[in-house]
């Protein structure tokens, strides 16, 4: 494989738990929007729509923090997909509860290969080109 090509994979499994992780957000955004075909009054409607974009902020604050430390992103993608299972009782319905632990999980995966494969650059890049085969 050509080292052009080699480098535009990288790059783009660098950027893989980014788009993941805002892919999840805007998926749980829009369970919020549950709260608008409801008959509700407008300030109830706006405080069930709020309190149901509260796991979607949870996600972003997540990606903020994985924009600078991948470590802490992966161990809060591992807590939230804990969290969830927590959450749904995911020992009694384990298929069901699975589904949404599922996303958390793979986002921590993604980091924790990201941050791998960091490092894994940092130092191809720092020997010699004599020693590289």
């Amino acid at each position: 494989m050509k080292r052009a090509e080699q480098k535009g994979i990288v790059q783009a499994l660098l950027w893989l738990p980014r788009v993941l992780a805002a892919a999840f957000a805007a998926f749980l955004a829009l369970f919020a929007l549950t709260a608008f075909f409801e008959s509700m009054e407008f300030w109830q409607t706006t405080e069930t729509f709020i309190s149901n974009l509260i796991p979607s902020f949870c996600v972003i604050a997540l990606l903020l923090i994985g924009w600078r430390r991948d470590g802490l992103a992966a161990l809060g993608f591992l807590a939230l997909g804990l969290a969830y299972f927590i959450a749904f009782a995911g020992w009694k319905s384990l298929p069901e509860s699975l589904l949404s632990v599922f996303p958390p999980l793979g986002i921590s995966t993604a980091y924790l290969a990201r941050m791998l494969l960091l490092k894994e650059t940092a130092e191809a890049e720092r020997t010699p080109p004599s020693e590289v085969e």
